[in-house]
């Protein structure tokens, strides 16, 4: 019965997939293209963990951009939830989640979705580009393509 016991617990150790968390921040150039309106610059700081078990990964981030562009002031903010791949040097991001645009006082609520890559410049810092679509309903009445390139420091 011991050596059962023994064996099953020894199975389940090495059956068990192994969790690896990374916790980033980062900052990121965005340009956003409203599909009514001129396009837009903004500078963005991102922050949020990954778990990988094997080379799929899930994760949520957050991030807070501010209008570095002429315009009507814009800020977004987003969360999202992440799914990633790891496909060697490079990592695959898709993504869901929810944003919002604030012009001024009012807010528009949305979600947006993206796709992007991800891979390793230094030990510490990733270099990412991804694309994302924001939908926003209310007055705001626009959606927005933005393609952002960010640089993400691990702890």
């Amino acid at each position: 019965m011991k050596l059962t016991a023994t064996l099953t617990a020894l199975a389940m150790t090495f059956a068990a997939p192994v969790v690896a968390q990374d916790l980033y921040i980062g900052g990121g150039l965005d340009y956003g293209y409203p599909h009514s309106g001129d396009s837009e610059t903004f500078g963005s700081f991102i922050a949020g963990v990954i778990f990988d078990v094997g080379p799929i990964g899930v994760g949520i981030e957050g991030d807070i951009g501010v209008q570095l562009s002429e315009g009507d002031d814009r800020e977004t903010s987003r969360v999202r939830g992440l799914v990633t791949y790891d496909f060697g040097q490079i990592t695959g991001i898709a993504s869901v989640g929810g944003v919002q645009y604030k012009r001024g006082s009012t807010v528009y609520d949305g979600e947006t979705y993206g796709l992007g890559a991800q891979m390793p410049v230094t030990s510490m810092l990733d270099g990412r580009l991804e694309f994302m679509r924001d939908f926003v309903g209310g007055d705001f009445e626009t959606n927005v393509t933005t393609t952002r390139l960010s640089v993400l420091y691990k702890f």
